[in-house]
């Protein structure tokens, strides 16, 4: 039996997903609530991957998405700060939200969020892992100036982390407990090191074989691993109809507050991809 004229609203959680299934009138045929176990999510819509799917974007929206992707489900992301605004309620809890989506779905009224290809969330994935790394090694190098502090260590080094740094914070003498301390510190520097340089070599070798990359490097000051991130956190470009819906896009123009005919801008939106 075709289930074209169905509409499924879906609130996501954690361990366990509430569904409401609805018909093109908008009377509710089923309610339930399953785990967001792989085989689960499957079991119950393989009766409906000709059915539409509202699903609001959580932490955990990609490995759903990507389930009922494989099933040839029609999945739609929902804007969660889009779809709060317009259907606001005094009550919420897991039935009245997934009635939300998929009435707003069957009214064709749902805010929806982009869903890149899987290749781009791929290289998205690369990117902010080695921004992750990035970070850590930063905490880890402050942790050892924290080390030196206290212990009224003091240097003369430019570049701490160079090659004479490197070998003075391996030698500097230091009462045991935090010389214990700093050596555990570089070793993990050197391992952040280690799996940064790893993950540098594959972007570098993505950029280069990406012809969108090849032409952003092109642009004085933009190399590798900017053009690739800028690739991957962009998409398709041919989305945006204009250049002020791209910087809407990454969040970079003013907010705008007006009241009658008064119009004031304010410091830029940062409402960019998360």
């Amino acid at each position: 039996m075709s289930n074209s004229n169905t509409f499924i609203g879906v609130d996501l959680h954690k361990k366990t997903c509430y569904i409401t299934v609805m018909n093109q009138a908008g009377d509710v045929k089923k309610r339930t609530e399953i785990s967001t176990d792989t085989d689960e999510v499957a079991n119950f819509f393989k009766d409906y991957t000709d059915s539409k799917v509202a699903v609001e974007s959580t932490m955990n929206w990609i490995p759903f998405y990507e389930n009922l992707e494989s099933l040839g489900c029609d999945v739609v992301l929902s804007n969660p700060l889009a779809t709060k605004a317009i259907a606001s309620s005094r009550i919420k809890n897991d039935k009245v939200d997934s009635k939300i989506l998929a009435d707003l779905l069957r009214s064709n009224l749902l805010p929806t969020a982009y869903i890149q290809p899987r290749s781009i969330r791929d290289l998205k994935e690369l990117i902010r892992q080695r921004a992750y790394y990035v970070q850590i090694r930063t905490r880890i190098k402050n942790k050892i100036h924290s080390v030196l502090f206290k212990s009224n260590i003091k240097h003369d080094f430019t570049n701490l982390y160079g090659k004479a740094g490197m070998e003075f914070l391996q030698t500097v003498k230091l009462r045991i407990i935090y010389r214990q301390e700093l050596n555990r510190y570089l070793e993990t520097l050197e391992l952040l090191d280690s799996q940064i340089s790893e993950l540098s070599a594959v972007i570098e070798e993505t950029a280069k074989e990406d012809f969108d990359c090849k032409l952003l490097m092109t642009i004085l000051g933009i190399g590798f691993y900017i053009a690739l991130m800028i690739k991957s956190e962009i998409g398709d470009i041919s989305r945006f109809p204009s250049a002020s819906k791209l910087c809407s896009y990454a969040g970079l123009i003013p907010s705008t507050y007006a009241s009658a005919e008064k119009i004031r801008h304010g410091r830029i939106t940062k409402r960019g991809s998360i």
